[in-house]
């Protein structure tokens, strides 16, 4: 399953997007998981079902608060109808030089820690819905404000938790994010047999060796590293989906040893592929 790079267009007066989302239902991966450089904030009204972030994979429900930073896949998956408040804004979406000033050194503190994806509690859930319902509400300079005011209350909260980890948050820069894409549907094409470096490397009309580099600096990861997190997304979503047994989705994930295959999920995932399907299992009973 690879994330869809979603284009989000932003009204001329406009420097931030906050609309609500709703949808009489979305329960397949497929319609759901997306990037795009936008960091979002968002706050479920009403639903709850499973919410994807990088590779992590955990329920959300009703008030769920959560923000992504740039390019960091994500969605929401759920059988019911569905809610949610969305803001996104670029990283320096009230201008290159402001976003320097002092003043708002801790939301850029925030802007950074989002990468990983992060989840509210309950103390600021409650204090920023009430912020989130004046944007909501506001025009021009008082939702800018606004805005501002929860973005400040989100910096300085201490209750909060990262929601996937560090090897996972992409860090792409935007300008690369076309060649990216063709190296992961490439991926997403051959993950299942070896993949090819040098056919990867034509279709991006460089060198070998020049792939390495672009990838290990756009991604801050190895391509290796890279092709491992697909498998074991594969991996996981058979886990998730089907009664194989870990062998058989061992081969089906691109891994012609059960060893390794388990030595690499648990490098990903932080557990072995049998402990993720007790878990998963037991947060849909």
């Amino acid at each position: 399953m690879k994330p869809e790079y979603e284009v989000i267009a932003e009204p001329a007066e406009r420097s931030f997007t906050a609309k609500i989302v709703s949808r009489k239902n979305r329960p397949l991966l497929s319609q759901a998981w997306h990037f795009h450089p936008e960091l979002e904030i968002c706050y479920t009204l009403k639903s709850s079902g499973k919410r994807f972030v990088g590779n992590q994979i955990s329920d959300y429900q009703e008030s769920d608060l959560v923000m992504f930073g740039s390019n960091l896949p994500h969605g929401f998956t759920t059988e019911m109808n569905c809610s949610q408040v969305v803001i996104q804004m670029n990283i320096d979406f009230l201008g290159e030089k402001f976003m320097t000033k002092p003043e708002l050194n801790a939301i850029n503190h925030l802007f950074e820690k989002a990468k990983f994806g992060l989840e509210f509690s309950e103390k600021t859930k409650v204090k920023s819905k009430k912020i989130i319902k004046k944007i909501l509400r506001k025009t021009g300079m008082p939702k800018l404000l606004h805005l501002l005011e929860l973005l400040n209350l989100l910096a300085e909260s201490n209750n909060y938790k990262k929601i996937c980890s560090e090897e996972y948050a992409l860090g792409l820069n935007v300008s690369q994010l076309d060649r990216i894409k063709i190296v992961y549907d490439h991926i997403m094409d051959n993950y299942h047999k070896e993949v090819s470096i040098k056919e990867v490397a034509n279709k991006l009309n460089i060198s070998e060796p020049t792939f390495y580099k672009f990838i290990k600096k756009q991604t801050k990861k190895t391509y290796t590293q890279i092709i491992n997190e697909f498998r074991i997304n594969h991996a996981c979503k058979l886990l998730m989906t089907t009664d194989k047994n870990i062998g058989q989705i061992c081969f089906e994930s691109g891994y012609n040893n059960v060893s390794y295959f388990n030595r690499k999920f648990k490098e990903v995932m932080h557990q072995t592929p049998h402990s993720f399907k007790e878990q998963y299992i037991g947060q849909n009973r």
